[in-house]
């Protein structure tokens, strides 16, 4: 059974990813792992191995799409914080709670 996400818990998701990867970009540097809150994160150790790669595949999509509009200014973490909304609930629609 695939384990459901609030939108909420799916912004975090890809916020903590996002910070991933400007610091990839930035510094060249990849972490081994992304750190999420524990109830988050033991959500994600509930989906098994193929339902893991799925969202997190599909999560990944969800940040280049994003990833564009951090731009510095003071409005864009909810400009952020809506479009992973919407993309979500198109790519990310199976994992979240209704």
């Amino acid at each position: 059974m695939i384990n459901k996400f609030t939108i909420n818990e799916i912004i975090v998701i890809i916020m903590a990813m996002i910070e991933e990867f400007e610091s990839k970009e930035m510094f060249g540097y990849e972490s081994e792992e992304v750190y999420f809150p524990k109830p988050i994160n033991d959500k994600l150790e509930e989906l098994n191995e193929e339902e893991y790669e799925e969202f997190f595949c599909n999560a990944e999509e969800i940040v280049e799409e994003v990833y564009s509009l951090k731009s510095g200014e003071l409005n864009e973490l909810n400009a952020i914080h809506e479009e992973i909304s919407i993309l979500a609930n198109d790519i990310l629609k199976k994992y979240i709670i209704e």
